[in-house]
């Protein structure tokens, strides 16, 4: 499985060994370089866990403890936000992602490239581990939650300005350029994502070209009106045909408040 680290094979194997004894744990399986088996050497590792709804909570309580059952002693820890579960670096730094999946919130086509090290009753990786695809697009799909998550990150613009919080604006711009490209990767059928550090192959050449136009901005109010306004034109442009193509209903009166509440203060509009 690639050229990683056997310090990391000796993690792996006792994900083998001692999870399945907890009957909570219903899968384990790697992602990322070790999940495609493109291991090198700089590769960290990433162990998902599917486990039992009534269990989340206390997953989500002891994650750390299960990690360094797994991975020894650790030096540093902390939580991955927006997830249950979090990462751990060793003295000799080795760096270790462990996360939770609560069972009723599983999609086993989240990730790209996947190596199953258990799957308790077969049911949850049926086909076993599944080859990177790299991007491969498929039929489009509504991205639940991502528009209306927008909306809200967007009409905070104004609080943000407002208050002349201009790092915080910078930082929310951050936050719906990401939501864009989750709308882009619906938008294209790619349900599987390889991480953070890989993008290009998951997107279309008009996509990257759209991200790539997005307007400079730091911390000046106008560019950073000017940048959100052109994200809001390509969400709102890519959505409703999204919505129209897959069936889904557009969130009209939402979209029209949001709207209406920027620009009443900035006199510009959004669409």
């Amino acid at each position: 499985m690639g050229n990683g680290d056997p310090r990391y094979d000796l993690m792996i194997q006792r994900a083998r060994d001692q999870l399945p004894a907890d009957p909570r744990i219903l899968a384990a399986y790697l992602i990322g370089s070790y999940g495609s088996g493109e291991a090198d050497r700089f590769s960290d590792l990433d162990l998902h866990l599917v486990v039992t709804d009534e269990s989340i909570g206390w997953f989500e309580a002891h994650w750390g403890d299960v990690l360094r059952q797994l991975a020894g002693p650790t030096v540093f820890s902390d939580r991955l936000p927006g997830l249950v579960g979090g990462l751990g670096i060793t003295a000799d730094w080795l760096h270790i992602d462990l996360i939770a999946h609560a069972l009723s919130s599983f999609d086993r086509f989240q990730y790209d490239g996947v190596r199953v090290l258990y799957d308790r009753d077969g049911a949850l990786f049926p086909d076993g581990d599944q080859p990177r695809q790299h991007g491969q697009p498929g039929p489009p799909y509504w991205p639940d939650g991502v528009v209306p998550l927008f909306l809200y990150f967007l009409g905070n613009l104004v609080t943000a300005l407002g208050r002349d919080e201009r790092i915080v604006a910078n930082q929310g711009l951050s936050a719906v350029r990401d939501l864009l490209i989750r709308l882009m990767l619906a938008e294209r059928g790619v349900r599987r994502t390889t991480g953070a550090k890989h993008l290009n192959a998951l997107l279309s050449t008009e996509q990257r070209t759209a991200l790539e136009h997005i307007p400079t901005a730091g911390t000046d109010p106008a560019d950073l009106i000017a940048a959100n306004q052109y994200i809001s034109r390509e969400v709102l442009r890519r959505g409703q045909a999204l919505a129209k193509q897959t069936g889904v209903t557009w969130p009209t009166d939402f979209v029209n408040a949001t709207l209406a509440h920027l620009h009443r203060h900035f006199g510009v509009p959004f669409d």
